[in-house]
């Protein structure tokens, strides 16, 4: 694996393992709070930006540094990639407040009067989750890995690397505290499910994003966005059930992403066949 490929993972890596680390340590009492949590989980979101960060000024300087800046402040990106960036994964999520409404699978308590204010709470989200999860992951997932990664694999290969790596990458602070006090058994039975089935979520959204980045030609602004969003609809789902843990609905959650890979797995392959994989930012 290429070297800074190599360096991009450790990095991130170790910056946010390292924060959920010590978040556990202080949890247990094993350590004294020495400096607030809130820096040590804003570390942890941020982590893979700020190792993109890192290697992209080794790799190219304060040069790559201001073009990523750039490509995150470049609006001039056609309307219909704004509103799929917005609203595809709330799109899905409601399509299934609307099953459960009609079938009971899954077992949701849709509140539909509030859709309304569900609404605000949806813009509100957006907004708060795309300067956080978003700005926090994507100058490092996006703005250096996907481009690497393009410019070295097929599409596909890519696809299935950037979906591992990612999905490995969200070590719960649930889990380390299970490992920490070596409970072995309880780590495996929490955090080998929960990685199944990110795995189940991310590798049809890593389809998406890549079909959006090339389309989008390699606009960081635009990936911020849809994690951002993608977090927000979530948040919806949470609100408009009543439920602070839908995680039940996320298997169907999963199946419509698989569904709608049908369309974008050929759309990236054939991405690849014209030459328009993006191996930069712009």
């Amino acid at each position: 694996m290429p070297s800074t490929i190599f360096m991009y993972c450790i990095l991130a890596y170790f910056f946010s393992w390292s924060a959920k680390f010590l978040m556990s340590a202080i949890d247990l009492g094993w350590i004294p709070l020495f400096v607030p949590k809130g820096i040590l989980d804003l570390l942890a979101k941020f982590g893979p930006s700020l190792a993109g960060l890192m290697v992209i000024y080794y790799e190219k300087g304060k040069d790559g540094i201001f073009t990523a800046l750039k490509s995150l402040t470049r609006f001039k990106v056609a309307l219909k990639w704004y509103i799929f960036a917005l609203f595809f994964e709330l799109i899905l999520f409601f399509i299934i407040a609307a099953l459960s409404s009609v079938t009971g699978i899954p077992d949701l308590e849709i509140n539909w009067s509030l859709l309304r204010k569900s609404g605000w709470v949806f813009i509100v989200n957006a907004i708060h989750l795309t300067l956080l999860t978003g700005l926090g992951e994507e100058i490092g997932w996006r703005g250096f890995l996907l481009p690497k990664l393009q410019s070295r694999y097929s599409v596909m290969i890519a696809a299935l690397i950037l979906s591992f790596m990612n999905s490995f990458w969200h070590l719960r602070i649930d889990c380390l505290k299970l490992l920490l006090i070596n409970d072995v058994s309880g780590f495996a039975a929490l955090y080998f499910p929960d990685l199944g089935l990110r795995l189940l979520i991310s590798t049809p959204v890593i389809f998406i994003i890549i079909y959006l980045f090339n389309k989008t030609y390699g606009s960081l602004l635009m990936m911020v966005i849809f994690h951002g969003t993608a977090n927000a609809s979530y948040e919806w789902l949470k609100y408009i059930s009543g439920s602070n843990d839908p995680s039940f609905a996320l298997p169907v959650f999963a199946a419509l992403l698989w569904l709608s890979s049908l369309y974008f797995i050929p759309a990236i392959k054939k991405q690849g066949k014209k030459g328009e994989l993006r191996t930069f930012i712009s």
